[in-house]
């Protein structure tokens, strides 16, 4: 049987999220977006650009925090936190900078956080959790000692262990942990490829979706041909192994081509995702467009079954 090709579709009322300038914390961008569903409705965690700049710094990129809105549907947004749910660390350590990029998995009853944060030292992985999306537990940083601005859990543990994917640059990695202190298992499970889409890096985009005979990991890659475009792809691995992959589709899911994708943010011809969940018999990956405004983009469910591949 001949493979699916998967791709996603935009929505029509792209951007759904852009940035509010009576809101100090997300007047300048908001990008980048991860996503759950609590109580029957999806959660968009996304990053905010604030008018504040970074301290003691000659970028003129913003300090960042991570918003929250909230939809009946997953495509209009029913209600929109007036405050941030994250911000920065204190000054003069890791996260001074802000916090960004979050990505969700549910575990149990518990939404575990995985986000970015930023400062004079790099980036490094934080760690909170929730039970209400009210009150959020900061768990600690994560492998502190790599900066490392990409990794999420899987939603599930494996035996007594936590699953991250995380990215040593430019590649994709695989490690456990039973506390979030101490790591094994830890593997390189995907390389960049020279002169292609995801030549110069790549990462995980959304937390790994189960299905009946695989994960479904939608991820993206940095092109080393057009150093600023990035895109998002699909792989699916071994449900009991991640480390193992099944599948690879070579060719892009969603690349730079709308407007709001190509030009009016700080990164021109940028796609990034941090969220999918499913719905309605699709798939709705959330992803930020320029680094600018937070877009849904869809596919059926049908078309991501790796038997179809």
């Amino acid at each position: 049987m001949e493979s699916v090709v998967v791709q996603l579709e935009r929505y029509d009322g792209n951007p759904i999220i852009g940035p509010i300038a009576e809101h100090s914390f997300e007047a300048t961008n908001t990008s980048n977006p991860g996503a759950t569903i609590y109580n029957d409705k999806v959660h968009i965690l996304y990053r905010a650009g604030s008018d504040q700049k970074r301290w003691e710094t000659t970028k003129e990129y913003p300090v960042t925090y991570v918003g929250l809105a909230i939809s009946s549907d997953g495509f209009h947004v029913d209600e929109r936190r007036d405050e941030p749910i994250l911000g920065p660390e204190p000054r003069d350590g890791f996260g001074e900078h802000g916090i960004q990029d979050t990505r969700v998995a549910k575990i149990g009853g518990t939404y575990y956080l995985t986000s970015a944060t930023v400062s004079r030292w790099g980036d490094r992985v934080i760690l909170h959790k929730t039970t209400d999306f009210e009150t959020f537990e900061r768990v600690g940083f994560i492998q502190p000692e790599f900066e490392m601005r990409t990794a999420g859990i899987f939603p599930q543990k494996f035996g007594d262990d936590y699953c991250f994917l995380l990215r040593y640059a430019p590649n994709l990695w695989i490690s456990r942990t039973p506390d979030f202190k101490t790591w094994h298992s830890t593997k390189r499970i995907f390389d960049i490829k020279l002169h292609s889409w995801y030549g110069m890096k790549l990462g995980m985009s959304c937390t790994p979706i189960r299905q009946d005979d695989a994960w479904l990991l939608f991820w993206h890659g940095r092109d080393d041909r057009a150093p600023n475009k990035y895109r998002l792809g699909v792989m699916w691995l071994d449900l009991d192994d991640p480390a193992t992959i099944l599948r690879v589709q070579e060719e892009p899911i969603l690349e730079p081509e709308a407007e709001y994708e190509i030009s009016g943010g700080l990164y021109p011809y940028c796609c990034y995702a941090c969220g999918a969940v499913e719905k309605d018999g699709r798939y709705l990956v959330y992803y930020g467009a320029a680094d600018h405004v937070a877009c849904v983009a869809s596919v059926p469910v049908e078309q991501c079954v790796l038997r179809n591949q």
